[in-house]
């Protein structure tokens, strides 16, 4: 090799300059989604460095045993330094924003991968689960956790009847996932005299609504159910959250206890429920909307039964 060559500052462009200018450039514009990924940048990063340092390769020496060589070194050399200089902060690479319809169609396409991703783990309905259960399985978008080891015991997903209601409890539905209307439509289409939700949050602020139901009848009737922190719900998990005093609503359902060694089991994770009476029992329900309170996207939903009249079919 000649080192002369390598000193000369045109040369300096290839190995470092001109790499960097074309990765960014490529990034910004030749990414098809508008917002470089990973998986999208490496490859056209490595493809400038190798093109710039095998370029300069062949101009600089002339067996075919240095260029090969020495691509190989100035590729490399190049493919450290804008890593480097990348992950430093210094070069960061170029992200073009996207559009509302594109936010939409990428939190859409999240959801959709999410839902099949638990679709695809979550327990069929047992032989149990009857008409007074709304069968959720369309809108779960997040798994429970069950388990069972030395610490920590879970109930088992299926059917569990708690102050003599039966619910389908397997998985949940996420606020989180959604935007801010919620989930609209979930469809109940018979006559109740009250609505049992087994809901829960992850934490709230004391006295405000974390999350509504909206129970649509037949005809224009719609009436509002709101959740409110420390009255009907508290935080997820027994010990409450750091920045909130502990808060007991007198509904909770222990679903997840720890095992302690010489001593009783010690509740960890808890959800609720909560009742509603149906002020027109003679007009079906219709749907449910699940949606956001004052709070933000941090409740669930696990299961919605009901109780029919007495005139209807059990």
């Amino acid at each position: 090799m000649n080192p002369v060559k390598l000193v000369k500052g045109k040369n300096l462009l290839w190995l470092w300059v001109f790499p960097a200018a074309l990765s960014w450039v490529l990034v910004a514009y030749l990414e098809p989604t508008g917002r470089a990924t990973f998986w999208i940048e490496v490859p056209i990063i490595c493809g400038c460095c190798a093109a710039c340092g095998f370029g300069l390769a062949l101009w600089s020496f002339r067996s075919p045993r240095q260029r090969i060589l020495g691509g190989l070194f100035f590729a490399s050399s190049s493919l450290c330094l804008i890593f480097s200089v990348a992950f430093l902060g210094c070069l960061p690479l170029p992200q073009r924003p996207m559009s509302p319809g594109q936010l939409e169609a990428q939190r859409e396409q999240q959801e959709s991968h999410m839902k099949a991703w638990v679709s695809s783990r979550i327990v069929p309905r047992d032989a149990l689960a009857d008409n007074t259960m709304v069968d959720l399985s369309p809108y779960y978008d997040a798994l429970f956790g069950f388990q069972n080891t030395t610490n920590i015991h879970s109930i088992a997903p299926g059917t569990h009847v708690w102050d003599g209601v039966k619910f389908d409890v397997r998985a949940k539905v996420q606020l989180t996932w959604q935007d801010k209307q919620g989930i609209k439509g979930i469809p109940v289409g018979r006559k109740c005299s009250e609505l049992y939700f087994l809901d829960g949050t992850e934490w709230g602020m004391p006295s405000n609504t974390v999350y509504k139901f909206v129970i649509h009848l037949a005809g224009t009737n719609a009436e509002t159910f709101p959740i409110v922190f420390g009255r009907d719900v508290a935080n997820e998990f027994v010990a409450g959250h750091p920045r909130q005093p502990e808060i007991m609503p007198t509904n909770e359902i222990v679903w997840q206890e720890r095992i302690r060694t010489n001593a009783p089991p010690q509740p960890w994770r808890r959800f609720y429920i909560r009742h509603w009476t149906n002020p027109y029992p003679n007009l079906p329900v219709e749907t449910v909307d699940f949606v956001p309170g004052q709070n933000g996207n941090n409740g669930y939903l696990v299961a919605i039964s009901l109780k029919p009249n007495a005139s209807e079919n059990q």
